[in-house]
C-alpha cells in the first residue's frame, strides 16, 4: 500500500479525520515500508470513534431541535442542555446505583455464606472436641458420665456430613489430591475407630497404662491432624469474609462519594436552570395566568351550558347559575329575574351574595322602571351622582343589568351587583356576565317552551282545566294514597244541563264562554289538592282527595249555586246536573268511582237536572 492510496481510503472513509494525520501520511519522508500496519489501523479507528462521536452529538442535536421545533443549525437552549445534563447525571446515577445495589446484593449473601461456613466448621470442631475430651476422661477415670460428650459429639458429626464434604474439597484444593478425595472424612473415620477402640478396651479392662499412652498419643497426633486442617479452613474463609467485608465497605464508599458528586452536579445545574428560567418565568407568568384563567371561564360555562340542559325546571336552572357565578365572579353578588305568565312585572327567581341578604332585594321589577329592558342592551346603575338609574336600583351600590334575550324573546333579567360606586370592577366582568346570561337566557327559553308544550298536553286549551288523559293517570295514585292512609276519595261528575241546545240556539262562542265561566266557578270553589278535568264536552269532573260523601256532596251543592249564579248573556240561565261517589263508602276502586258517579249524574238528570245526586252506600258498609 503507497501512500496515495492510504490518504484516499482515509480521506474517502472518514472525511472529518484531522488533517494532520492526513499529512503525516502523505509526507516523502514517509517510505510505503516505513509506515506500520499497527499504525495505519491505529490511526483509522481514532478517525472512527472521533467521527462516530461527531456525528451522533450532531444528530441526536438536531433530533431534539426539531422535537422542540428549531431549525437544525439553531443553538440549543440553555434550559434544554441543563436539562439534557440533569437527565443524564440522574441515569448514571440511577445505573450506578442499580449496579451498586445487584453487587451489593451479591456479596452480602456470599459473605453470610462464609459465615454460615465458618459457623458449621467450629460445630464440627467442637464435636471433635467433645469427643477427644470425654474418651480422654473416660479412659484415665473409666468414670461413664465422661462418655455424654463423646455420644454427643458423635451425633455431631453424623448431622455435619454436608460440612465433612466441604472439608474433603477443601484438602482436597489445598494439598493438590485429586477431587472426590475424602481426605478429611478418613480421618475422622480413622480418629473416631482409634476413640471407639480405646474405650472398648477400657470397658473390658483389658488395657494397661503402656497400651493406653500409646492410645492416647496416637488420638492426639490424629486430632493435631484434624486441627490442623480446620484452622486452615477458618483461616481462609475468614480472610475471604474479610476481603468481601473490605471490598463490600468500599464500595459503599464509592457509592456515597458518586451520590455527593451527582447530587451536587444536579444542584448545580438546577441552579443554572432556575437563574436561567427564572426571567422567562416572570415574563410569562401574567400571560399564562390569564390563558388559565380564561380557559376555566370557558370550561365552567360550557359546564353550566351541559347541566342547564339537564334542568327540570327554573329551581334547577337557578341552582346551577349560583354555582357557576359563584366560581365565574367571584366576590360580585347578582339576582335574576324572570317574566311572569302575564308579563307585566318580573319576579325574583334566585339571587347570590355573601354580603347582601336576599330580602334586601325587590322581589317584584316593572319592566317600565328598567332601562336595560327598555334599551334591549346592557345598563350600568352606577352609584355616582348624576347616573342614570333605574327605579328599583337599591342605593349604595353599582348593579349591572343584562335583559336575557333567546330567541327574539325577553325571558328576564341579571343583575350583577358591585360596592364599587363607579362601577369599573363591573365594566370588566361586563363580558363575562354578558355569556353568563346568553348561557342562561337559553335555558330559560327551554324551560318556558317545556312548561307551555306540558301545559298544553296536560290541560284543556278552552277551559284550562286538566284533560282526561290526566285524570286517568292520577286517578289510581289518587285511590293508592287514599288506601294507604286509610282516607277517602270523592268523585264529582258534573253535566251542564240542556249545553247542546244552547249551542244550536246561541252558537259555539256563546258555549265556549260558558265553558269558561263555568271552569272558573270550579276553580274558585276547590282547594289546591283538588282537581278539575274536562271528562268531554260539557261533562266536567272533579277527584277531591281526603274527602268522604258528606264532604264531597256538601262541595258538589256549591258548586252547582255557583254555576247556577253565572249569567253570560242577557235571558240565559245555566244549570248543572251533578253526581257523587266515594272510595269506600260507595265503591271500591277507581274504575267502579268513576261508574257510580256517572249514575248518579244520571239520576240527577232524570229527576228534573239543576240538582245533587249521591251514589247509594255499600251494602257491607250499611249498618243493620
Amino acid at each position: 500500500m503507497n501512500n496515495a492510496i492510504l490518504t484516499e481510503v482515509v480521506r474517502l472513509g472518514f472525511r472529518f479525520s484531522r488533517k494532520r494525520d492526513i499529512q503525516a501520511l502523505q509526507s516523502p519522508s514517509h517510505a510505503p515500508a516505513a509506515i506500520p500496519t499497527q499504525a495505519i489501523l491505529l490511526c483509522l479507528v481514532e478517525s472512527m470513534l472521533r467521527n462516530g462521536l461527531k456525528i451522533f452529538r450532531t444528530s441526536t442535536k438536531a433530533a431534539l431541535l426539531r422535537a422542540i421545533g428549531l431549525p437544525d443549525g439553531a443553538r440549543l437552549p440553555t434550559a434544554m442542555a441543563l436539562s439534557i445534563l440533569v437527565a443524564c447525571v440522574i441515569t448514571l446515577t440511577v445505573a450506578a446505583t442499580i449496579g451498586a445495589f445487584v453487587y451489593t446484593n451479591y456479596a452480602q449473601q456470599r459473605l453470610l455464606g462464609l459465615r454460615l461456613e465458618n459457623r458449621e466448621v467450629r460445630t464440627v470442631q467442637l464435636a471433635l472436641l467433645d469427643i477427644e475430651t470425654g474418651a480422654r476422661g473416660f479412659a484415665l477415670s473409666s468414670r461413664p458420665e465422661y462418655l455424654q460428650p463423646y455420644s454427643v459429639g458423635l451425633q455431631t458429626l453424623e448431622d455435619s456430613k454436608a460440612t465433612l464434604d466441604k472439608l474433603d474439597r477443601y484438602v482436597a484444593e489445598t494439598t493438590g489430591t485429586a477431587p472426590g478425595t475424602q481426605t478429611f472424612s478418613a480421618l475422622v473415620t480413622h480418629f473416631r475407630s482409634e476413640i471407639a477402640k480405646m474405650i472398648a478396651a477400657v470397658q473390658s479392662g483389658g488395657i494397661g497404662g503402656a497400651d493406653q499412652r500409646i492410645n492416647l498419643d496416637s488420638t492426639k497426633a490424629t486430632m493435631d491432624m484434624l486441627r490442623q486442617y480446620i484452622g486452615q479452613f477458618l483461616s481462609t474463609k475468614t480472610a475471604q469474609a474479610n476481603r468481601a467485608e473490605d471490598s463490600l465497605a468500599a464500595l459503599q464508599m464509592l457509592l456515597l462519594a458518586l451520590q455527593i458528586v451527582s447530587g451536587a452536579a444536579i444542584l448545580t445545574a438546577l441552579f443554572l436552570a432556575f437563574r436561567g428560567l427564572a426571567s422567562q418565568s416572570r415574563a410569562r407568568a401574567l400571560a399564562m395566568a390569564e390563558a388559565v384563567r380564561s380557559r376555566e371561564q370557558v370550561e365552567h360555562l360550557l359546564a353550566m351550558a351541559d347541566m342547564l340542559q339537564s334542568a327540570m325546571g327554573y329551581e334547577d336552572a337557578n341552582a346551577v347559575l349560583q354555582a357557576t357565578a359563584g366560581r365565574l365572579l367571584p366576590g360580585f353578588g347578582g339576582a335574576l329575574y324572570i317574566f311572569n305568565n302575564s308579563r307585566d312585572r318580573l319576579d325574583l327567581s334566585t339571587t347570590w351574595s355573601a354580603e347582601m341578604a336576599e330580602a334586601s332585594h325587590p322581589q317584584v321589577i316593572s319592566p317600565s322602571q328598567c332601562w336595560a329592558l327598555k334599551r334591549g342592551k346592557p345598563h350600568i346603575n352606577r352609584g355616582t351622582y348624576g347616573a342614570l338609574r333605574c327605579g328599583h336600583a337599591l342605593e349604595g351600590q353599582s348593579v349591572l343589568e343584562i335583559p336575557m334575550l333567546a330567541r327574539g324573546e325577553v325571558y328576564g333579567l341579571l343583575q350583577v351587583f358591585s360596592t364599587d360606586p363607579d362601577g369599573a370592577d363591573l365594566e370588566t366582568v361586563k363580558p363575562l356576565a354578558i355569556a353568563l346570561a346568553d348561557s342562561m337566557s337559553l335555558a330559560l327559553s327551554s324551560i318556558a317552551l317545556r312548561e307551555r308544550l306540558r301545559n298544553q298536553a296536560l290541560r284543556d286549551p278552552l277551559t284550562g282545566l286538566y284533560n282526561r288523559r290526566f285524570m286517568e293517570e292520577v286517578i289510581e295514585s289518587f285511590a293508592l294514597q287514599a288506601e294507604r292512609r286509610n282516607s277517602s276519595i270523592s268523585a264529582i261528575m258534573i253535566d251542564l244541563d240542556h249545553f247542546k241546545q244552547l249551542n244550536d240556539q246561541h252558537g259555539h262562542a256563546l258555549g265556549d264562554t260558558v265553558l269558561r265561566d263555568v271552569a272558573g266557578a270550579i276553580l274558585a270553589s276547590l282547594r289546591k289538592s283538588d282537581i278539575a278535568c274536562r271528562y268531554g264536552g260539557e261533562e266536567l269532573i272533579i277527584l277531591l282527595p281526603d274527602s268522604d260523601l258528606v264532604a264531597a256532596r256538601t262541595k258538589a251543592e256549591e258548586i252547582r249555586k255557583r254555576i247556577a249564579e253565572l249569567s253570560p248573556a242577557d235571558g240565559i240561565t245555566v244549570s248543572a246536573s251533578l253526581g257523587v261517589a266515594s272510595i269506600p263508602q260507595t265503591a271500591t276502586s277507581p274504575g267502579d268511582l268513576l261508574a257510580m258517579a256517572d249514575a248518579a249524574l244520571y239520576k240527577a238528570k232524570q229527576e228534573g237536572r239543576n240538582r245533587v245526586e249521591s251514589a247509594p252506600m255499600r251494602m257491607a258498609l250499611v249498618k243493620p
